[in-house]
């Protein structure tokens, strides 16, 4: 469908079809998108082994009176053809351990057939024992069969017959994939997600955590494909019942929750090294060596670090690669399942910013291998056990495996300070938190499961010791090897490691310490006072909320160390104490013009505030040497800084004026924690009268910074991994601000790459392509429009939808807006997940990519399509964006004649939200921060 967009608009997108057609053939769709020793059951579990919030609806529980031992699924699917159509027989082998007449267990969207129960012997003959009726409740997704009688204690079989569809709106279950191979053929895939309710899509089963059970997987399809799953194939046999067709069988896994079981059925092809293999679609299995690689070095690096062999529990271990799932990746035991841009590399084709992801990501899920596979949570209560451990391993096993890149560098800003914003807020929940409904069970996993939790593990890690740390990790994973785990496991192996040791305080435990970080929401605030003429300290703590100061009670166990000007050792860990109360008197012996700094590496997981005169200090010290604090502590101090100052905890000029030792500071950590001070002030300023003095102060800080950068366009060999991600942080924002070296570098790197027709390195690609489309023709927009379109690979065609945004020509850009809401057919290699993040690409880059979208939107046949191809949430999404980025009086007409040219298409809740926005953004000039701010910058640029 042509869409009428003004005369600028229909040339544009013709010449932009035109001119990839013949291109279309030559690079067809490929899928693209850009970020146990056997225990059995011996009893019931209680209910004091795992917190239960009385205001949650248990009843989505299962029943304990049986549980599963063992499951054979047999599987028949047609994927091949593109059916969504599967059928399945399981065998549910379970134990009564309650005298009952009812079997209970978890189904959604599965057609149940017919079912027949069995009683085993103990010689394991089967007695038929009659054929179960059944009823569903779908609220609770339980599926019942009632026996007629009551069963007595001993085993028994459930042989189920059911039929399914493979979903294909969403990555759950088991659900259906495609891509297009070099013939130009569409391929389909069909793969899994069970985590964290989904196996009950796949196969009727015991669909909670503790409830693990042993697997034997049978899955017939068409020859020409091939299936891969947890275990070894043990035999591919052709088929009595459909010819060309075949059945491969898999031998039994260990025991292991549901939501980890896995398979995959393509025509996949794979590379191994080893009893490791990395499958993918065979025109992008060139792109998996790296993977291979990571993952044979990660796993050595973890086997050794836990001293638990993952080969003494499984006999191989597979990564796949799912074209069109987006990013993301699934810890499946044995078989680790990603999207393309999480494991696919291309080092002709992707950044260094994808290879430091796919090579933490490979850890992380490598991590999970042990923590939440060979020891799971009791309940989803305790996920942090589960992912806490694989975001901390994630880079610590990253950092083991490739230790020149430096990647422990990146964690306290990747991970600690995100987790700080979240979790500043009245309504976050602790650690340890209870949930029953799947959706409940979806949100939990969040920030504070990943982030908060790593950080928590890792500040415990420290304070214990890397050595008694491992050593209490392998006592919990060899305790509970197969089985289930509660917090108080973990805190038993890891005070078995410390016993006489001399690690902790007389009397202290680590349970003592650790519930009150995982039990309790929120982090505290170490509040720092110091007496100039004696040298002591008063250190006290409160819970820190982002917006507000609140009395509060709440108490903390927290380990601090510091370091001063004197004896600024920021290297030695291995000595912490405690804050074990509101507040106490702590002698330092600190001179009184000596600074002092807590929290070394900020190894805790919380903030510290000074009092005035040593934040001056600090902040002298750091204009005079930065390199007199460590860059992990130099990165907290500007966190801290400005968050504190945000939440009136200190003045915003304090923190300003720290951040002016910038202009000398050559590492990257530090610069991570700007950005975001300096992102919240230019989203704050940009379009009004306080602009210029802002760029006046963004300019002293990088200035000095982007002449030692050179040229910005070109990737020495010997530049190092934190050295690329400086170089493009700063030469994002000189380009930004308009240093004209940056543009004209940038400008004629795209010149050059379109004259030539050859891409520019991929490591500095975002900021050649964005900032070289600020004065870039029709001719050299299309070219790195073509780039994208033609790319068979998801994470290279992300950034370059990143880079089309930033087109500074509205022409272009209401061109692109058409191209992600339009069907033409030769725009079919675009997924539906290009297309939404098309759409986030224009009003992210900047004002005229706002404006461009409002003109397209406010044609309300235009607006009607989007809503058609995006749904509702997604233009309100953009009206919510388009009024978060408007700052001033011409800039607020516009978005009342948007809302008004939307009508009804938006609720009029949804336009009082984004006027309330507008409203809030220009009232802002009038808080205490903001005329604070303002008037510093007005100050500065005099």
């Amino acid at each position: 469908m042509v869409m009428k967009l003004g005369k600028n608009f229909v040339p544009l997108l013709l010449l932009v079809v035109v001119s990839t057609t013949s291109v279309f053939g030559q690079h067809p769709n490929r899928p693209v998108l850009s970020e146990w020793s056997d225990r059995e059951f011996a009893q019931v579990p209680s209910d004091d082994a795992q917190p239960r919030d009385d205001q949650i609806d248990q009843s989505y529980r299962l029943p304990t009176h049986t549980v599963p031992s063992h499951y054979t699924i047999r599987l028949h699917t047609d994927l091949h053809t593109g059916s969504r159509a599967f059928q399945g027989i399981v065998d549910i082998h379970f134990d009564v351990i309650v005298p009952t007449d009812t079997i209970t267990v978890h189904n959604r969207g599965l057609s149940v057939s017919f079912a027949s129960l069995y009683a085993k012997e103990e010689d394991g003959l089967l007695v038929e024992f009659g054929f179960p009726q059944h009823e569903l409740d779908t609220r609770t997704e339980q599926l019942t069969f009632r026996s007629g009688q009551v069963l007595p204690l001993g085993s028994y079989v459930l042989t189920v017959t059911y039929s399914g569809n493979l979903e294909t709106s969403s990555n759950s279950g088991f659900f259906l994939k495609s891509y297009v191979n070099d013939e130009g053929e569409r391929r389909y895939v069909g793969t899994t997600q069970f985590e964290s309710t989904n196996a009950r899509m796949a196969f009727p089963c015991y669909d909670e955590p503790l409830l693990k059970a042993t697997y034997t997987l049978w899955i017939t399809h068409v020859a020409e494909y091939n299936t891969v799953s947890n275990m070894p194939v043990e035999a591919v046999e052709p088929s009595e019942e459909h010819e060309g067709y075949v059945t491969t069988k898999f031998g039994p896994t260990p025991k292991m929750s549901t939501y980890l079981l896995a398979f995959g059925v393509s025509d996949f092809v794979a590379i191994e090294d080893g009893l490791q293999q990395v499958y993918a679609r065979p025109n992008a299995i060139h792109e998996a060596k790296f993977a291979l690689e990571a993952g044979v070095r990660v796993l050595d690096a973890l086997n050794a670090y836990t001293d638990v062999s993952y080969y003494d529990y499984m006999p191989k271990l597979s990564q796949m690669a799912i074209p069109d799932r987006g990013g993301g990746a699934m810890e499946n035991w044995g078989l680790v399942k990603y999207g393309e841009p999480a494991l696919l590399f291309n080092p002709e084709r992707n950044t260094y910013r994808a290879r430091k992801g796919i090579a933490v990501v490979i850890a992380h899920e490598y991590a999970h291998q042990w923590f939440g596979d060979l020891v799971g949570p009791h309940w989803w209560s305790y996920i942090w056990l589960n992912e806490g451990f694989a975001n901390l391993y994630g880079y610590i096993g990253a950092d083991l495996a490739y230790p020149s890149e430096r990647y422990w560098d990146l964690y306290a800003v990747e991970n600690v300070q995100n987790a700080f914003g979240p979790d500043s807020t009245d309504t976050i929940r602790p650690m340890t938190q209870d949930a029953t409904t799947p959706s409940a069970i979806s949100g939990l996993f969040d920030s504070i499961a990943y982030d908060k939790s790593g950080s928590v593990l890792n500040m415990f890690r420290t304070v214990l010791g890397d050595d008694n740390f491992r050593a209490g990790l392998k006592v919990y994973l060899l305790n509970r090897q197969l089985d289930g785990a509660v917090a108080d496991d973990l805190y038993a192996g890891l005070q078995a490691a410390i016993d006489e040791k001399d690690v902790l305080p007389e009397g202290v435990s680590v349970k003592l310490l650790m519930d009150s970080w995982t039990t309790q929401p929120g982090y505290p605030v170490l509040n720092v006072r110091r007496n100039y003429d004696d040298g002591s300290v008063i250190l006290s703590q409160e819970r820190f909320y982002a917006d507000k100061r609140v009395t509060n009670d709440n108490l903390w166990y927290i380990p601090y160390s510091y370091a001063t000007a004197s004896d600024a050792d920021f290297e030695d860990l291995s000595e912490f104490q405690w804050l074990a109360k509101q507040a106490e008197r702590v002698e330092t012996g600190v001179a009184a013009d000596d600074w002092i700094l807590f929290n070394k590496q900020q190894a805790g997981y919380y903030r510290v505030n000074y009092d005035a005169h040593n934040w001056l200090l600090l902040a002298s010290a750091l204009r005079a040497d930065p390199e007199a604090i460590h860059r992990f502590n130099r990165a907290q101090l500007i966190n801290d800084a400005f968050n504190l100052a945000r939440a009136n905890r200190h003045d915003m000029a304090l923190a300003l004026d720290l951040l002016t030792y910038l202009s000398g500071e050559h590492e990257y950590v530090p610069w991570a924690a700007a950005n975001g001070v300096l992102n919240y002030f230019y989203n704050k300023l940009r379009g009004t009268a306080n602009y210029h003095d802002f760029i006046v102060y963004v300019d002293a800080l990088i200035g000095h910074v982007f002449d030692t950068l050179g040229d910005i366009t070109t990737v020495p060999e010997d530049e190092t991994l934190l050295q690329k991600y400086l170089k493009q942080l700063i030469s994002t924002w000189a380009c930004r601000v308009g240093y004209t070296e940056c543009l004209r570098q940038t400008t004629e790197a795209l010149h050059t790459a379109v004259e030539t027709n050859t891409p520019v390195h991929p490591d500095v690609s975002y900021v050649v392509y964005c900032y070289g489309l600020k004065g870039a023709t029709d001719d050299e927009y299309r070219w790195l429009f073509n780039q994208m379109i033609s790319s068979g690979n998801e994470a290279e065609r992300s950034v370059l939808i990143d880079a089309l945004g930033c087109a500074q020509d509205e022409s272009q850009l209401v061109s692109l807006v058409a191209v992600a809401i339009g069907g033409n057919s030769e725009l079919n290699s675009l997924l539906n997940g290009e297309r939404s993040r098309i759409v986030s690409s224009i009003y992210s880059a900047g004002r005229v990519g706002v404006e461009a979208l409002v003109k397209a939107l406010s044609d309300p046949p235009v607006a009607r399509e989007f809503v058609d191809r995006f749904g509702q949430g997604t233009l309100n999404s953009v009206v919510s964006n388009v009024a978060s980025r408007t700052n001033n009086d011409g800039e607020l007409e516009q978005l009342d004649q948007f809302l008004a040219a939307l009508g009804d298409l938006i609720s009029p809740e949804t336009a009082e939200a984004a006027v309330r926005t507008v409203k809030t953004n220009a009232a802002w000039f009038e808080t205490f921060e903001g005329v604070v701010s303002t008037n510093y910058f007005a100050n500065f640029a005099k």
